[in-house]
């Protein structure tokens, strides 16, 4: 009985998200909100320190 309990629960779970993904995925505005033309700083902060890095000097 615990069995086809936690069975239904699962299915229904699953149901629901794939309900919901579903319902989102046709809307016209579906993407995310925001820019995407913005200047990863941590990456240029990544690359200058590591250009700038000493390589003879071992931690």
């Amino acid at each position: 009985m615990e069995l086809l309990i936690t069975a239904i629960v699962i299915g229904l779970v699953i149901y629901g998200l794939e309900r919901n993904r579903v319902r989102q995925a046709n809307q016209p505005n579906a993407h995310l909100a925001g820019s995407t033309d913005i200047v990863d700083r941590d990456t240029e902060r990544i690359s200058c320190e590591l250009l700038f890095r000493d390589p003879t000097v071992r931690p």
